[in-house]
């Protein structure tokens, strides 16, 4: 199954990139460009909903790594939306998710971006 991707805008910082099917090597090329998309359009936050990915490769891992050093450049964040299941134990097995904030759900992702842009607002 080839990999869909859909977006929702939350706010003028913050977007949902939903990915459905596998996320492998011949998914790489449409992700890079969305996420390139995504830092030109000036969004601080990227949340990846990975609930019905199916299966993640070391080059999808790879491109994690690399969007997290895009973001951090731009003062971005991402996050992960994954359920439990194989892509689960794969972030797990990897530690990703020891850099990289993993949560159950969209809701609680969104919520944890307007208090981290709360926290910054406070803090500048």
């Amino acid at each position: 199954m080839v990999m869909v991707m859909s977006e929702q805008q939350v706010n003028s910082e913050v977007i949902i990139e939903k990915m459905v099917g596998r996320f492998d090597q011949t998914a790489c090329q449409e992700y890079k460009w969305r996420m390139d998309l995504a830092i030109n359009a000036g969004y601080r936050h990227i949340i990846l909903d990975f609930t019905d990915v199916t299966f993640i490769d070391s080059a999808a891992l790879g491109w994690l790594v690399v969007t997290q050093r895009k973001f951090g450049r731009v003062r971005g964040k991402m996050s992960l939306v994954v359920r439990d299941g194989f892509v689960r134990d794969i972030l797990n097995l990897t530690e990703i998710g020891e850099w990289l904030p993993v949560f159950p759900s969209q809701e609680e992702a969104v919520a944890d971006s307007q208090n981290v842009s709360a926290e910054e607002v406070r803090s500048e």
